[in-house]
């Protein structure tokens, strides 16, 4: 019988200083301003996405789960590469560096190959170099950055096909 009456007399207690504790708290916290927003579970993409160069190209979403290739080759065609070129460039990117942007493999003639896609220094060498007459680059190294070395991707596509990177298409 004790124990039932504890029970009676406690409950509403706890119950009453719960209410309370969270009352407390709120007005500890404080009214919520215009200035605050509640937090969302979504995220606004549109900064980063990079407005096509050309208006033949579409804009692709870059994947955060998606492999290091699958991402380079969206942000390719977000940079003017055609649509159609994806998967291909998906498999260039994986053969030749893996999806790592700053890959150098010294041991390619013309002093090596640079970058994402690979882009050998005959391209880029000296200043009557190919991608140096463009007004792309002014130097290999540049080629380790990816954005630069999916545009020079883009140039000798452009002029030569899939056939410096040795694809089947």
């Amino acid at each position: 019988m004790k124990g039932i009456l504890f029970m009676t007399f406690t409950a509403p207690k706890l119950l009453a200083g719960l209410i309370s504790a969270l009352l407390g708290f709120t007005a500890f916290s404080g009214p919520q301003d215009a200035q605050s927003s509640p937090s969302s579970v979504t995220m606004d993409v549109a900064p980063f996405l990079i407005e096509p160069t050309t208006t033949t190209s579409s804009t692709l979403f870059i994947d955060p789960y998606a492999t290091a290739a699958e991402q380079f080759a969206a942000l390719a065609v977000n940079l003017g590469w055609p649509v159609e070129e994806y998967e291909t460039l998906v498999k260039v990117i994986t053969r030749e560096s893996k999806g790592i942007a700053i890959a150098h493999n010294e041991n390619d003639p013309m002093s090596g190959s640079y970058g994402l896609m690979q882009i050998n220094g005959f391209w880029c060498r000296g200043a009557n170099s190919y991608l140096q007459k463009a007004g792309l680059l002014t130097s290999c190294e540049m080629l380790l950055d990816p954005q630069i070395n999916l545009r020079a991707g883009l140039i000798i596509f452009t002029r030569s096909g899939w056939s410096p990177w040795r694809t089947a298409q």
